[in-house]
């Protein structure tokens, strides 16, 4: 078994938070997300590139990216509702 280094265990827990977050609210904007996390844009966007998906790079697919009333927001994709209600199941 290989150990988890503290940059991985602070990208898990990151995806973590981001999924329980949209899992409770199913859409968020980006700047509420980056406060959420307290990170930067730039590492967002990192975030939601493994999150999500694009033909050239792939991605899990579980979040995309769309507008609302102007603003850029997070969405989730049914890959994702599924997780969420995979998740909710296991808590319960």
């Amino acid at each position: 078994m290989t150990e988890t280094t503290p940059e991985e265990s602070a990208m898990e827990n990151l995806v973590i938070t981001l999924m329980q977050a949209l899992c409770a609210e199913q859409v968020l904007s980006l700047a509420k997300t980056g406060k959420l996390l307290s990170i930067r844009r730039s590492q967002l966007e990192r975030l939601l590139l493994l999150l999500g998906h694009t033909d050239s790079w792939g991605g899990m697919d579980y979040v995309a990216q769309a507008e609302r009333r102007g603003r850029p927001v997070i969405i989730l994709t049914e890959k994702g509702r599924a997780l969420c209600a995979q998740m909710q199941a296991s808590a319960e």
